[in-house]
């Protein structure tokens, strides 16, 4: 059977600050993000539905972050707590996934892989 990897992509507005090293005062950004999932086709030749993964975006995710402080639930709210956070909620509804990817900017991207 052939593997493939698959991406879809989202985005929220939220807001974070930082304290220590990092110290910025609370602001909002455009957080986009992309969940790669990786495996065989099945059958009908596709890895996963689209629709499964837009409704997961939609309703664990987006509605979940937009427009939240993420100090609120994150005891350090950078890209790289994020990334881990939206890696963790995915993985448990889709196990094929494979990455998470957040952006604060189109030009600054961390990475998550499930790795410790």
């Amino acid at each position: 059977m052939s593997k493939v990897y698959l991406t879809q992509t989202g985005s929220f507005h939220a807001k974070h600050s930082h304290d220590g090293f990092l110290a910025e005062p609370l602001h909002e950004h455009l957080f986009r993000y992309e969940a790669t999932f990786y495996g065989n086709i099945n059958e009908e030749h596709f890895l996963i539905d689209f629709r499964q993964i837009s409704q997961l975006f939609k309703t664990e995710l987006e509605k979940r972050l937009n427009g939240a402080d993420l100090g609120t639930f994150l005891s350090f709210p950078t890209a790289e707590s994020l990334a881990i956070w939206i890696y963790n909620r995915v993985k448990t509804q889709i196990p094929q996934l494979y990455s998470i990817k957040v952006a604060e900017d189109v030009d600054r991207w961390v990475e998550y892989r499930g790795e410790e």
